[in-house]
């Protein structure tokens, strides 16, 4: 007797179900738009992210829903996906019917129908409104930093250990008279201003802060292209890795040109600029 054939296992949801549940739980606003331009279909995050139900939605042309100076670029983006190509991260900005403006994302594929002839493009729209606001916060504290350092003739610096680029400031620029242009971005770049009497301390100091993860500050000497020398107060921290070792260093420095005694004595050869105490370059601070 042939034993009866195991019951089938229960049928998983449909492919319609499963693009209809992405589409709905998904935080980027996903539309539809057919061959015409027009708005075919509606997510739920797209009341959301354009402040539209969707039956004031449907039907309206795709462009009319951004900032009337970007619908030119959207309706370019559409034609584009129109053709077959895919358009990615199309940076605009949606017009809201409460005038708030709000910062998209957009990408573009186009969706073939019957013959593999067009039949509309799926438009994703992602708010970065966050990322926006972000950059923005960001660009501010930038610029107050360098406004900072130019009324204290205070300059930055980062080096990466790992990669060998050092970045400077605006004002570090200004402080060693070299336009960024001119600036190779390496640690022997940033070292080539020092005089050759004190080079060899401030590259102990450098390699003695990477080796034992300890801070310093110190005062050396540079050379600008006009031939100028000046003295400058340096206090340099090291950057740590997730696996706590050294992965960079940061500095700051400060033209010393102008305060009381400097250039007396070459900081490089022990000696100290008056204002302050300056140790010599290698020495150690907790």
């Amino acid at each position: 007797m042939v034993p009866p054939a195991p019951p089938a296992p229960p049928a998983g949801p449909g492919a319609d179900a499963l693009l209809e549940a992405v589409i709905e739980t998904s935080d980027d606003a996903i539309l539809v738009a057919d061959p015409g331009g027009q708005v075919a279909s509606w997510s739920g995050a797209c009341e959301r992210v354009f402040g539209r139900p969707e039956g004031a939605a449907l039907g309206r042309p795709v462009d009319e829903l951004f900032a009337e100076h970007l619908r030119r670029d959207v309706r370019a983006a559409l034609a584009r996906s129109a053709s077959g190509e895919r358009v990615r991260r199309l940076d605009t900005e949606v017009l809201r019917p409460d005038g708030l403006p709000m910062p998209v994302s957009v990408s573009l594929c186009a969706v073939a129908g019957a013959g593999g002839r067009p039949a509309g493009a799926v438009l994703v729209a992602r708010d970065v409104t966050e990322q926006v606001v972000a950059q923005a916060t960001l660009a501010e504290v930038e610029r107050r930093l360098e406004e900072g350092e130019a009324l204290a003739g205070v300059g930055s610096w980062l080096w990466d250990v790992r990669t060998g680029v050092v970045q400077w400031s605006p004002e570090l620029h200004r402080i060693h008279g070299v336009d960024p242009p001119d600036f190779e971005g390496t640690l022997e770049a940033h070292l080539a201003p020092v005089l050759a009497e004190d080079l060899p301390g401030v590259q102990a100091a450098i390699q003695g802060a990477v080796r034992t993860g300890r801070r310093w500050a110190g005062a050396y000497r540079i050379r600008r292209p006009d031939g100028d020398v000046r003295a400058l107060r340096v206090r340099t921290e090291p950057t740590f890795g997730s696996a706590g070792t050294v992965v960079g260093l940061r500095g700051v420095a400060q033209d010393a040109a102008g305060e009381p005694g400097a250039g007396e004595q070459p900081p490089g050869a022990g000696g100290s600029l008056p204002a302050r105490q300056a140790p010599h370059p290698g020495q150690e601070v907790g």
